[in-house]
């Protein structure tokens, strides 16, 4: 993907407001509106080379037609500030690496050899048992005809193979959580796309955690995971944090210093 195509987005769009029923959303010009955001604020990071070089590293290997450059964009904030900190990378739901890629990219992590990226996914989409009928209900169980790429494990090893900090590993979650051998883990995303796995991840990752470590979650604002939002909601309770909610849809908490 070239730069050229990474700005390729809607922005331009002319809209007139307040509309015939009164809604006064989003005032244009929009700068963005793409992956269910639709803004006037300032998106010059999507300018930026060394982002562009980033974002074109993670997308690789992804749908052309994919546009996140402002999920992206979060992850690599929160990225470079957990790299500020002591502790080991996780993410589990990894399926083309696109977050995962971005961030090694960005940060070069071949400069950090005893710092691990630990990757957990199926890559082969959600497991069938884990989702709930109310997930059911939500349509997460169709999610997986996105998944359905048979070579996607064989993919990503090859995507990650420059760096060898990160480790690749297939299988559901929690079942291969105990492949993370970490003892400190100062970044994690989760986006799992339903409850089980990732609370349990969440559970898992809390103990590793070092004091201001950061897990970001990919779901937490979309309608059709609103029982994870609610599921993570009373994990915040239990452990005595609290999730910021984004924009992007994402939701990111940091364990208390």
């Amino acid at each position: 993907m070239s730069d050229q195509q990474i700005l390729q987005l809607p922005l331009k769009v002319e809209v007139k407001f307040p509309l015939a029923d009164g809604r006064t959303l989003v005032q244009g010009p929009l700068t963005y509106n793409s992956d269910g955001l639709a803004t006037r604020h300032n998106c010059d990071f999507i300018k930026d080379p060394a982002f562009a070089a980033a974002y074109r590293v993670g997308a690789s290997g992804g749908r052309a037609d994919l546009h996140i450059e402002w999920r992206v964009h979060v992850a690599l904030w929160v990225a470079g500030q957990a790299a500020q900190l002591e502790g080991d990378f996780v993410e589990c739901g990894v399926n083309t690496g696109i977050l995962s890629g971005a961030i090694m990219s960005a940060l070069d992590f071949s400069k950090w050899p005893d710092r691990k990226f630990y990757l957990l996914d199926t890559f082969a989409g959600i497991p069938e048992e884990q989702i709930t009928a109310a997930e059911r209900t939500a349509g997460v169980s169709g999610m997986n005809r996105k998944y359905q790429d048979s070579d996607l494990y064989a993919a990503v090893q090859q995507k990650f193979a420059p760096w060898p900090s990160a480790v690749v590993v297939r299988g559901r979650v929690p079942d291969t959580l105990s492949a993370i051998k970490s003892t400190r883990v100062s970044y994690a995303s989760i986006d799992m796309n339903v409850v089980e796995p990732e609370i349990a991840a969440g559970e898992f990752l809390w103990p590793l955690l070092v004091p201001g470590g950061f897990v970001l979650l990919d779901d937490y604002g979309w309608a059709a995971h609103v029982n994870q939002k609610h599921a993570w909601d009373e994990f915040a309770r239990r452990h005595g944090i609290s999730i910021l909610a984004l924009p992007t849809g994402q939701g990111l908490w940091m364990k208390p210093r």
